[in-house]
């Protein structure tokens, strides 16, 4: 399935999720914040789940390029995750009374890791060479990721009363939305090269 009919949707759900985050956020709802990451989180699964099930049925016949154009959706999946991480922490630590020194930098890495990877699905377009990312890519991507929330949550993070606490949400639901992209684009990756 194409990504393009669900785009509108997709940044319907940043919006509202950076948003309710950051009114959860300035009135100290810790539930609302992390319901709020949480459901954008769910719905960039489902979202994935929808782009790459096609792949998935026994009865596709994978094209020759249906590899790589799954996999630069994918690709613009995760951005659109980083970049509503990038949302959230501006939201709440710019509009907010919430305090955090690290706000704006994590913010920023944010929007620099989906730029950097909306470049690199450009660049994977470019040219005659249709080649899809490597599957160690994805896993790396994937594990590097969930190596962050073991030690975010390792460490008790998540029950912090600093001014952190909204960051923590968006690492720890937007770390499962990178780790669900990740593991649904690997399904994808092994089927398809499979057959």
């Amino acid at each position: 399935m194409s990504l393009q009919p669900l785009i509108a949707s997709v940044v319907v759900a940043m919006l509202l999720s950076a948003g309710g985050m950051a009114y959860g956020a300035a009135t100290s709802s810790r539930a609302l914040t992390a319901f709020c990451a949480f459901a954008f989180s769910f719905f960039m699964f489902i979202v994935a789940w929808r782009v790459n099930r096609p792949a998935w049925r026994e009865q596709a016949s994978p094209t020759p390029d249906m590899l790589f154009h799954i996999m630069r959706r994918n690709t613009r999946l995760a951005a659109l995750t980083y970049a509503w991480a990038a949302a959230a922490f501006f939201a709440i630590y710019g509009l907010t009374e919430v305090k955090w020194q690290h706000g704006w930098q994590y913010g920023s890495a944010a929007a620099l890791i989906s730029t950097g990877l909306l470049v690199y699905v450009h660049q994977m377009g470019d040219g005659d060479q249709r080649l899809p990312p490597p599957m160690a890519l994805t896993l790396l991507h994937g594990l590097a990721v969930l190596g962050g929330l073991v030690f975010l949550i390792l460490a008790g993070k998540l029950l912090t009363p600093k001014g952190d606490w909204p960051a923590n949400y968006i690492f720890l639901f937007g770390g499962i939305a990178i780790v669900s992209i990740c593991y649904v684009a690997f399904i994808t990756q092994w089927r398809l090269r499979k057959s």
